[in-house]
């Protein structure tokens, strides 16, 4: 698998989940909140925390829904002040980006990437635009098939950016269960690119299945309170839940491990309590020894031979006495 550096993270297989905290416009316009929220954010540990740079008139064509989102909008007059603040919070600040112009301002604050969101995936000319930043670029393929995933692919692939991670999203807010197909994760590894999760559930359950089963990225919508107004506090984690979000995914992380079938060294130290072959009768010196004979027992001392070889014995002879009870060894058999 390629792997994609966003900051100091590495993000690919055997590294860290990276987690994003998706801000989005959960700031109600209010600079102060939006300093709120990256302290939640830094407070759960988090690797980034994530906002949406769109301007309303560059979304939609209906002066109802322009004037409804203004108030949503990331103020330009904001990012100076917030890149320093998220600098000295020490957390990656990322920015999901809807328009050509959008990208040359943030370009000038050194981005560490940029976010496509779904409604943008066939947006080839602000994909084009991303690509000659030389950043990576992540994807979410919400309401996109796998032919469409693949056009998209083939054009980062012809104008040589190879740093891309693709994000299973299902674009439901919130999300339902029986919608959610995480299993689709799996099919987009395929591509050989780092593959995440932008969930939109309820809780915390999907994001960390989704790292069970291979997610490289996971983003969640968090809020400082349901309570508040605006289209994406409903569905978003409060700053507990985020916390307890990261906390599983880390867990699983754990317990995850390696490919590799081994032993613990736990379990290494519990070898001594399996089974062992011990003799069931006295045998005496010479005779030949039967499978009645014998029996398996716990533990199996150093030394003691154990369940698998009992047919190495049955039909050798007894070197010398061997007492009921007795551990056979292989000195003890000819």
């Amino acid at each position: 698998m390629n792997k994609v550096k966003i900051g100091n993270s590495i993000i690919g297989k055997r590294e860290p989940t990276f987690i994003i905290a998706e801000a989005g416009s959960n700031h109600d316009g209010k600079i102060e909140q939006v300093k709120r929220l990256i302290d939640i954010a830094v407070d759960s540990g988090v690797d980034a925390v994530k906002f949406q740079a769109f301007k309303a008139d560059k979304l939609f064509n209906t002066e109802e829904i322009v004037n409804k989102l203004k108030k949503l909008e990331f103020k330009d007059e904001w990012y100076e002040e917030i890149f320093d603040y998220t600098k000295d919070k020490n957390i990656i600040l990322l920015f999901s980006v809807f328009d050509e112009e959008t990208v040359d301002k943030l370009d000038n604050y050194g981005m560490d990437a940029y976010k496509v969101a779904s409604y943008e995936f066939l947006h080839f000319p602000l994909l084009e635009k991303i690509i000659k930043t030389n950043k990576p670029i992540i994807l979410s393929t919400g309401m996109s098939n796998l032919s469409e995933v693949k056009d998209v692919i083939d054009l980062m692939n012809s104008n040589g950016n190879d740093q891309i991670i693709l994000m299973h999203c299902v674009s439901q807010y919130p999300a339902q269960i029986e919608d959610v197909n995480l299993k689709s994760i799996l099919t987009l590894k395929k591509f050989n690119f780092p593959v995440g999760f932008s969930d939109h559930t309820l809780g915390i359950y999907a994001p960390i299945a989704a790292v069970s089963i291979g997610s490289n990225v996971i983003e969640k919508h968090f809020t400082i309170s349901r309570d508040l107004d605006g289209p994406d506090h409903s569905y978003s984690l409060e700053p507990p839940e985020l916390k307890e979000m990261v906390n599983g995914i880390r867990t699983v992380e754990k317990m995850l491990g390696s490919e590799d079938i081994l032993p613990s060294d736990y379990e290494l130290g519990q070898r001594k309590s399996r089974r062992a072959i011990y003799a069931k009768n006295d045998i005496k010196s010479g005779k030949t020894i039967k499978k009645d004979d014998l029996i398996i027992l716990r533990p199996s001392p150093r030394g003691c031979m154990i369940p698998n070889e009992i047919n190495n014995i049955i039909g050798k002879r007894a070197r010398k006495y061997i007492k009921k009870g007795d551990l056979l060894k292989e000195d003890l058999i000819v």
